[in-house]
C-alpha cells in the first residue's frame, strides 16, 4: 500500500521520493475518522471536506495550496492535538 501511496504522491503531485515516503506513511496511520476520506481519494482522487475544529480541508486546499493529503494530515493532527494544532494552523491561516 505503501508504495502506491509513493507512486501517486511522486507522479501525481510532484512530491520527492523522500518527501512521498515520508507522507505515505503518515497518511497510514491517519486517525480512524479520515480513513475513508483517504481511501476515496486513493481510489478516484475524490476531494472529502471535512472540518474539524472549525478548519476545512477545502480552506487548506482551496486558500492555503495544501495538497489533498496534507490536507488529511492536518486534520489528523487536529484530531490528536486540538489545541496546538488549531493554533498553529489558525495563525498560519491568518498570515
Amino acid at each position: 500500500m505503501k508504495d502506491a501511496i509513493v507512486k501517486i504522491l511522486v507522479g501525481e503531485l510532484d512530491y520527492s521520493d523522500y518527501v512521498a515516503s515520508l507522507t505515505a506513511d503518515d497518511l497510514l496511520s491517519l486517525h480512524p475518522k479520515l480513513q475513508p476520506a483517504l481511501r476515496a481519494w486513493l481510489d478516484n482522487r475524490s476531494i472529502t471536506n471535512i472540518e474539524v475544529e472549525g478548519i476545512s480541508v477545502k480552506l487548506l486546499v482551496e486558500q492555503r495550496g495544501y495538497t489533498f493529503p496534507s490536507a488529511l494530515i492536518s486534520m489528523d493532527w487536529l484530531l490528536t492535538e486540538p489545541e496546538i494544532a488549531k493554533a498553529e494552523l489558525t495563525n498560519e491561516v491568518r498570515k
